[in-house]
């Protein structure tokens, strides 16, 4: 061979050089061949909640995966406690594991959706080099509404059959969420029914004291002793608007009997009376001024 068949088979092979060095790892991956779910991946925030990552091999015409690394990653500002990687000598075809772990949700999370990833390594039997798979992982995150009734008071606590009494006392919304169209409504079979018995707040912020104050009418006729009141609250969180979020609180009033006057007469008066002075108080709770 001369010189210049030699000088041309050199350019050739130079020119060629370059598409063999792009050719792509033998052994690179062309499909997935784990199957992860997950579990969890909808968290309250300003809680701790558990996850759950399950990881499947379905790789096909082997009898398993070795040497396999499973590592998830989350981003800030949610946390992952403990340990975020797991190892396994192998996992044969068809197995499943599955990674349970605790995760932080900040109150300033809420509202908020974040992607993470589930990455694993692994080796076939005789492999030289690992394979590695990344899947996504979407979290949402939302805040909580817990409602508390308290310091519920009745003024006066003790009273005649047919009788009122003003029921006070406040809502506080320990939660990290604001709740809305808060509506108070006192509830007993003793008090007279009527929508004078509830009262709109509308919007409650998380820790942020609501007082309210509803006159409530007793019944006639109502044997001495101690009825029970419970106010209830609900409200709605306009994340899960057809799920209403409720509070309660009971105290208790004491009914007396009417005193009596010469030759027997009741001084109670009559159901007429009543509603006078319902509408007496009422005149005077809203207006401030005294009714006649």
């Amino acid at each position: 061979m001369n010189w210049i068949t030699r000088r041309r088979i050199l350019s050739i092979i130079i020119l060629l050089l370059p598409l063999f060095t792009q050719l792509p790892d033998a052994r690179a991956q062309t499909a997935a061949h784990l199957t992860v779910s997950i579990t969890g991946q909808s968290m309250v925030a300003g809680l701790n909640n558990t996850m759950t990552v399950t990881v499947t091999n379905n790789y096909s015409g082997y009898i398993a995966i070795y040497d396999v690394d499973i590592t998830v990653s989350l981003p800030a500002p949610l946390v992952l406690l403990g340990d975020n990687n797991w190892h396994y000598d192998s996992i044969q075809y068809g197995q499943s594991v599955s990674l349970t772990f605790p995760v932080y949700a900040p109150s300033s999370a809420a509202g908020s959706s974040y992607q993470g990833t589930v990455t694993g390594t692994y080796k076939q039997l005789g492999d030289v080099s690992y394979t590695q798979e990344t899947h996504s992982l979407g979290v949402s995150v939302t805040g909580y509404i817990t409602l508390v009734v308290y310091g519920v008071q009745f003024t006066p606590s003790t009273i005649s059959s047919g009788g009122n009494t003003t029921i006070s006392g406040n809502v506080l919304n320990s939660g990290n969420l604001a709740s809305y169209n808060a509506n108070v409504t006192v509830e007993s079979d003793v008090i007279i029914a009527g929508p004078q018995n509830s009262v709109f707040l509308g919007e409650v912020d998380p820790n942020i004291p609501r007082p309210f104050s509803v006159l409530i009418v007793f019944k006639p006729n109502l044997a001495p002793g101690n009825y029970t009141v419970t106010v209830r609250v609900s409200v709605t969180d306009n994340n899960r608007p057809g799920i209403p979020i409720m509070g309660a609180a009971s105290g208790q009033v004491q009914v007396i009997k009417q005193s009596q006057t010469g030759g027997g007469r009741s001084q109670g008066v009559s159901v007429i009376g009543q509603i006078l002075t319902f509408l007496r108080n009422l005149f005077n709770t809203f207006f401030g001024s005294s009714f006649p």
